[in-house]
């Protein structure tokens, strides 16, 4: 991990349009008191550790690349649920309810993290009604995106389950390709399978099932989705 230079102008255009609702001033108060840290692929970025006072006393928020969340077995591999793009807030529960973290954060490609701190942020919030109506916004839609996977996860079969966890990989990191759609994040089927908690053996023959109809191509990590609606179509049966 290395610290990034504060002063140059594209920092400063990307945070400002994070916290477009406060003012130029506030904006350098909160630069002059935080820091840009610089994180390589496969580094730590916050550890699932009680006894870290300081991971829960400031706020991460992801400026550019990809984190990726999980924890790491007792064999030392380490499982991925979830991943978190640019322009995220990252532990935002975990600083505004001085709670430790309950899983690792690891950057899976080269990234940016702006890290302020809890006092600098909360005199913000305090200060600014917008922003502090956004902090709640952004809890409540995590709120309610929870509460929808639980129920989703409840219901849907595992055919369902990887349609959907593809196609919000292709709303995330989906490019335009000359068949359809290239998935940008490189990911394993053994990463699939984490993702749903299968096995990998079980999510190889549901996408040898949807290549065989012509639905996606997968070559390593290189996933292409080719038909969309197909995999909408699968989420809609519930």
């Amino acid at each position: 991990m290395q610290y990034c230079d504060f002063n140059a102008s594209t920092n400063t255009h990307i945070i400002r349009n994070i916290f477009k609702t406060i003012s130029q001033d506030n904006i350098q108060y909160l630069l002059d008191h935080s820091q840009i840290k610089k994180y390589q692929k496969g580094e730590m970025v916050i550890q699932r550790d009680h006894a870290n006072q300081s991971q829960h006393d400031s706020l991460y928020i992801l400026l550019d690349g990809i984190i990726q969340i999980g924890y790491l077995s007792p064999s030392g591999r380490f499982h991925a649920f979830n991943y978190y793009s640019e322009k995220n807030f990252i532990n935002l529960f975990c600083c505004l309810q001085n709670h430790p973290p309950e899983y690792d954060y690891y950057a899976f490609n080269q990234l940016r993290v702006l890290v302020i701190p809890k006092s600098i942020f909360l005199g913000l919030i305090e200060q600014n009604q917008a922003l502090s109506q956004k902090v709640m916004q952004l809890l409540a839609l995590r709120m309610h995106y929870l509460m929808a996977e639980l129920k989703f996860l409840h219901i849907a079969n595992l055919s369902q389950k990887v349609a959907k966890t593809l196609l919000n990989l292709t709303h995330q990191y989906g490019v335009r390709h000359a068949l359809g759609s290239e998935i940008k994040l490189k990911i394993s089927q053994h990463d699939l399978a984490d993702l749903l908690s299968a096995s990998r053996q079980t999510v190889n023959k549901e996408i040898k099932k949807l290549v065989s109809l012509d639905i996606l191509n997968w070559q390593y990590e290189n996933i292409v989705i080719k038909d969309v609606d197909y995999l909408k179509q699968q989420i809609e049966l519930l």
